[in-house]
């Protein structure tokens, strides 16, 4: 049986579709990252302009090493639907998916819980940061903060979340 790759990477070897990895997700009040401290306070100037805006403010080529691990949501019924996703995260899923609901990607607890970030940051109109992190035999062998933000699409009316995943740990990604 033949492995389904993209560019080399065995696809079903990804982070999340291994179940004897542990997986893990703790809320930050702020990143430690320099990057995603710096993709936040860029965030809050562009929010004293109105917001910060798809093709406008992001992206750029200071945030372009990050493309890869960045996802553009929309929120629909109750649900987000990712409306563009990175190569990056296509190998931490194993399967690209821009277009798919978080409902198709997360069982109930994750989905529950993700959903409930995303919504917040929509509601209440600022980022929220998390540290996820991937266990093999009791050792963290995948590290990233994810910060998720409220943005405006090119039109400057259709709110969405662009969730960036900045990396501290990922050499064991494939």
């Amino acid at each position: 049986m033949t492995a389904t790759q993209a560019l080399g990477f065995a696809l079903d070897r990804a982070p999340l579709r291994q179940s004897h990895l542990v997986h893990r997700r703790e809320e930050l009040s702020l990143p430690s990252h320099p990057d995603a401290l710096r993709l936040i306070e860029a965030w809050r100037e562009c929010a004293r302009d109105g917001g910060m805006r798809l093709g406008r403010h992001f992206p750029s080529r200071r945030w372009s090493k990050w493309l890869a691990h960045t996802a553009l949501l929309q929120k629909v019924r109750c649900d987000f639907r990712v409306r563009l996703a990175g190569f990056g995260l296509m190998c931490l899923h194993g399967y690209d998916l821009t277009g798919r609901r978080l409902s198709e990607i997360y069982r109930l607890p994750e989905f529950v819980a993700r959903y409930g970030e995303l919504d917040g940051v929509l509601a209440a109109n600022r980022p929220h940061v998390a540290r996820r992190s991937t266990d093999w035999d009791g050792e963290t062998v995948l590290a990233r903060e994810v910060v998720s933000l409220p943005v405006l699409a090119c039109d400057a009316r259709t709110r969405l979340v662009m969730t960036v995943s900045f990396w501290s740990n990922r050499a064991w990604l494939n």
